[in-house]
């Protein structure tokens, strides 16, 4: 007879059964289902409990296998893959760096519903809103358990920020500090003012050109950023050559100095770029002396030409310190034993990046080719018997003193002062550094790891929405692969990449009724082709005017780097540079209004070279630094440190993640939906993600700029570690801001404890596909569910227990 509609009513007790049926037979979902029931019966039982009858409703029982009746009340047995099926709950979530997150509340029924929990997602063509099994899909929202922010913002006067302030370092403005009352020829001066736009001096150039031009003896230059260091030893240096000149003429030695004459000169920086520049601005000053000539070798191109270069002859010679040393030792053109002024710029740095052996060698084959000189013939008339040394730096670092002691001998320290007209001294007690420029204005955004790319690029949608208000901004990024991969999302069409993720690269049809696209837009934000470093972003692009992304790192090759900051510093229209610290040291990019710190330094010191490419020469500039909430909000005390005491935090203010996204994404004036920019942020956080997703070279992209910025991550320096301690970095929300919808796997970090974060193998597959949604398998969750029946039975077992039922 069928067992349909049998109901089992039988009174227990209140404290439940103690022996307990066995139940044999039947599949094992009957067994579960039958298991679950008696679990509830001491509590809620079917039919009579206790004497008192039950409604006959309550006990019906449902004829549907996915329904089994639990006491007064119906219970579904739901298929979904988010419900535990040993406890008819959610499942857990899974651990993620260490940390368990709960179950987020499905609150979709709701009409006020917002994307802090689970966010509803527009069908795009070839998209479901279900998996295969019927399961519902979940996307990690961008609004949901992001860390709090642990400091707030400080209240300050407005009046007091717009208060207008003196540059600090600004030319000076007195009518006796001009270029001719420091030594410098009536020739040189009018140059510089009629030709190259130079009044008159900086603080410090007033200060080592004086110094420079009448005395010998060597020199340690400091100063700020921004403020002039290069002409205040390329300016004596040519005013003594040109001297050189005048005397040999005089004499009628020869008719001047000129390139046969010899290489009088060796000015060594720690980059190609540094060294292009300052040969740039050292070509500029030798129009007026047209016979002196002045040459590179920073590598980056074939020694051959170098060579031919130092064959035909050369009196100031600009180069890298491991170039130089090659061509000492294998090029016999090059003759350097009239060398008398030798200019080590970016001391720090070149301690920074190993050229202490390099340095080492050249300067004891400068002395010992000098020597040689010395004993065979008479040196030309008016060359100075001795050799200068000028070492340049901004700080008084242990390696700098260390350097000091291998190229200088009783050497001056110059810096600026403009109340002590003696600006001369033999010794520094303490490590001296220089501080922020006084009219820069700086600020920190406190922005959750989930919402760094979408931050950034509504911060520079923002900075670049009014024509004319930002002319050039720089974002400096940690690794190069980083830089890769955030300058092809900024030159990539989001929308029309993700329409059209089937259709190969580069042959991108045009929506309909729009101009059609540039193909040469698509393949220029190629990642793996590293042939193209500018293009025009469309995400930044506005009505009227375009915006220009550019890139730049070391692993470009060296003309790349050269035509990339020669197209940028030429550029008169909008343009956002995109680059490692090979361009914060040194390099004076014109009319950058604004740097930003999306990636902060690994020193304090990277930190001042990077916000000293703006606010130079006494112009105005901004700043701003990302900085993540947890223990990276304390790096605000090493910014409030860098200004000076009577102005420290007066141009320091903060910016929230909320704030940016609203200012950068709502276009349209004021809302009436408040959370309209969570909206707007997580349809532009998808339409990157499908982005990703639609090519493999992309994701692996987005792959290898994660890992580099992990790695990186881990190297600042020990000192600030503890504003940077990779153990509390969030990787699974970091991995978001790279367009991944979970951490790789297999990625072995500095410093994190082993096992904490690890992503399965599975989960890890089903992230590389095409889905738009995480998933759960739920023959997987069977399985489990499975193993956990057979562990429970035969514990019973063991412990002398019968099962629920006991069917024969």
């Amino acid at each position: 007879m069928a067992d349909d509609g049998m109901l089992l009513n039988f009174s227990i007790p209140d404290a439940g059964i103690l022996n307990k049926p066995k139940f044999k037979g039947g599949t094992w979902k009957d067994r579960l289902t039958a298991k679950k029931a008696a679990g509830h019966w001491h509590t809620k039982a079917s039919g009579r409990l206790n004497g008192v009858e039950k409604p006959a409703a309550a006990r019906t029982v449902s004829t549907n296998p996915n329904r089994t009746e639990i006491g007064e009340r119906t219970k579904r047995i739901s298929k979904s893959p988010d419900v535990d099926r040993n406890h008819g709950g959610p499942v857990k979530r899974p651990r993620i760096s260490g940390d368990f997150k709960p179950a987020a509340k499905d609150d979709t029924a709701n009409e006020n519903f917002r994307p802090q929990s689970t966010t509803n997602v527009s069908k795009k063509p070839g998209e479901s809103q279900t998996n295969s099994k019927g399961g519902k899909q979940i996307i990690s929202s961008l609004f949901s358990y992001n860390p709090t922010s642990t400091t707030h913002a400080q209240t300050q006067d407005d009046d007091a920020i717009d208060e207008p302030v003196e540059p600090s370092n600004a030319p000076l403005t007195s009518e006796l500090d001009t270029f001719t009352s420091l030594g410098l020829s009536a020739s040189l001066a009018a140059h510089l003012l009629k030709k190259m736009d130079l009044k008159a001096p900086t603080a410090i150039q007033k200060a080592a050109i004086s110094q420079l031009v009448k005395d010998d003896s060597d020199a340690f230059i400091q100063a700020e950023t921004g403020s002039g260091k290069t002409l205040a030893y390329l300016l004596p240096i040519v005013q003594r050559l040109m001297e050189i000149s005048a005397n040999m003429k005089k004499r009628k030695v020869d008719e001047a100095v000129q390139r046969s004459s010899g290489l009088f000169a060796i000015i060594l920086a720690p980059t190609r770029e540094l060294s292009k520049q300052i040969a740039l601005v050292l070509e500029n000053i030798l129009r007026c002396a047209h016979w002196l000539v002045a040459g590179t070798v920073i590598g980056g191109e074939k020694k051959k030409s170098e060579k031919a270069r130092l064959r035909k002859g050369l009196n100031i010679l600009v180069a890298t310190p491991g170039r130089l040393v090659d061509h000492l030792g294998h090029t016999e053109a090059l003759d350097v034993s009239n060398v008398r002024w030798l200019v080590l710029d970016e001391g720090d740095r070149l301690m920074e990046l190993g050229f202490e052996d390099d340095i080492q060698k050249i300067v004891g084959n400068l002395n010992n080719r000098m020597r040689a000189k010395r004993d065979v013939g008479a040196p030309i008339p008016g060359l100075p018997e001795k050799r200068t040394t000028v070492l340049c730096s901004a700080t008084m670092k242990m390696d700098v003193e260390r350097l000091g002691q291998i190229s200088l001998k009783d050497a001056v320290h110059i810096k600026p002062d403009q109340n002590d007209p003696e600006f001369i001294g033999t010794s520094v007690k303490e490590d001296q550094t220089f501080l922020a420029p006084a009219q820069l204005k700086q600020s920190y955004a406190v922005v959750a790891p989930k919402l760094r790319l979408v931050s950034l690029i509504s911060f520079l949608k923002r900075t670049f929405a009014r024509k004319g208000s930002v002319m050039k901004a720089i974002v400096f990024i940690s690794c190069a692969d980083s830089v890769d991969f955030h300058f092809d999302i900024l030159t990539s069409d989001l929308e029309g990449s993700t329409e059209n993720a089937k259709q190969p690269e580069g042959l991108t049809e045009a929506p309909a009724q729009s101009k059609p696209k540039d193909p040469k837009a698509v393949a220029q934000s190629d990642p793996t082709k590293l042939t193209v470093t500018h293009t025009v972003s469309p995400i930044l692009t506005q009505k009227t005017h375009d915006v220009t992304a550019y890139r730049l790192h070391g692993s470009l090759a060296q003309s790349l780097r050269t035509s990339t900051l020669a197209h940028f510093t030429k550029n008169k229209e909008a343009s956002v540079l995109i680059a490692t610290d090979v361009a914060s040291r040194g390099l004076d990019l014109p009319n950058v209004d604004l740097v930003v710190e999306f990636d902060p330094a690994f020193a304090r010191e990277d930190h001042l070279h990077r916000i000293g490419r703006t606010a130079r020469a006494g112009r105005d500039g901004r700043a701003c630094i990302f900085l993540m909430p947890g223990c990276e909000e304390g790096y605000t005390d090493i910014l409030k440190s860098d200004r000076k005491e009577n102005e420290a935090g007066v141009h320091i203010g903060r910016q929230e993640a909320e704030e940016i996204l609203k200012k950068g994404l709502i276009t349209s004036g004021v809302t009436k939906d408040k959370y309209a920019y969570m909206d707007k942020a997580t349809d532009l956080q998808l339409a990157v993600e499908r982005w990703a997703l639609a090519s493999p070279a992309r994701l692996e992209s987005a792959r290898r700029a994660y890992q580099s910025h992990v790695r990186a991550y881990a190297t600042h320096v020990a000192a600030e570690r503890g504003y940077f301690d990779i153990k509390q970095l969030h990787l699974g929300h970091l991995a978001k801001s790279f367009a991944l919808r979970e951490r790789p796997s297999g990625m072995k970090v500095p410093g994190l404890r082993t096992g904490a974060g690890r992503d399965s193998a599975k989960a890890t597959a089903k992230g590389r596909g095409a889905a738009e949604t995480e998933q759960v398998d739920p023959s997987e969750d069977a399985a489990k569910m499975r193993k956990a029946v057979r562990a429970r039975e035969k514990f019973m077992r063991a412990a002398g227990m019968a099962d629920e039922f006991n069917l024969g």
